[in-house]
């Protein structure tokens, strides 16, 4: 019951991020004012807004228009009712909800709008700096840190900011510092690896031209996620790493 529980509320939350993703890039305030259609500008009723429920049974329409709702407002509540429900039954820790939450927002934000907000980033940061309180000392996430700013932001300094945004170097140090060093490393050769196969099926697929742009900040959340969660096991069997 308690899984269950996590489960609904990641369901809401994902309802809020859903708000937070479509209003932020666009200028409208995401904490007051009523719900609406984004077609018909009609304000939505309780009923409309119940998450998950309330997609299956409009049948992924607008009540009042029928307009498409994008399949994104049903994912996006779907995977963080589960993440959250993975969060409690691994005992995570209470702000690994948060982080999960703004993490998300920051990824699909940026693959549907190539846009990275940066006080999310900077509340982001602020839940890491809080996680490590006690450990300050550590300077392996400064060094990882370094790395991640020195290798994305390299990338964008010799790009002239073509390949990678300047969003994505804010990303990178918050998830260098998280994760520290040596897994970034995990984290940067996860997102390279995962954004290339990407990158390479939507040309094949003629999704995208070789010179079309891809947002990079939805693989290095994912990067920094697998490091968070498994980079110790990957440094050890896949690298042979054993830490001092």
């Amino acid at each position: 019951m308690t899984a269950l529980l996590w489960f609904a509320i990641g369901a809401v939350a994902g309802s809020a991020a859903n708000a937070v993703i479509y209003r932020l890039p666009r200028g409208v305030s995401w904490f007051s004012g009523h719900s609406f259609c984004p077609k018909c500008k009609h304000s939505l009723s309780l009923f409309d807004l119940v998450p998950i429920f309330s997609y299956l049974f409009l049948r992924g329409r607008c009540r009042y228009c029928r307009s498409p709702i994008p399949i994104r407002y049903l994912l996006v509540e779907l995977f963080l009712g589960v993440a959250f429900t993975i969060s409690y039954l691994s005992n995570l820790g209470s702000l690994s909800y948060l982080m999960i939450w703004v993490t998300t927002v920051i990824a699909v934000m940026d693959w549907e709008t190539m846009l990275v907000s940066d006080w999310l980033v900077a509340l982001w940061g602020g839940l890491v700096f809080l996680s490590y309180l006690g450990n300050l000392s550590d300077l392996s996430y400064l060094w990882g840190a370094a790395v991640a700013v020195g290798v994305i932001g390299g990338i964008w300094m010799i790009s002239k900011g073509k390949a990678m945004g300047s969003g994505d170097i804010g990303i990178a140090a918050v998830a260098g510092y998280w994760l520290g060093w040596p897994k970034i490393g995990i984290g940067l050769w996860v997102a390279f690896v995962v954004g290339g196969v990407i990158g390479v099926i939507g040309v094949i697929r003629g999704i995208r031209g070789m010179k079309s742009k891809i947002a990079f900040g939805p693989f290095l959340i994912l990067g920094t996620w697998v490091g968070y969660v498994w980079g110790d096991k990957i440094l050890t069997m896949i690298f042979k790493y054993h830490p001092l």
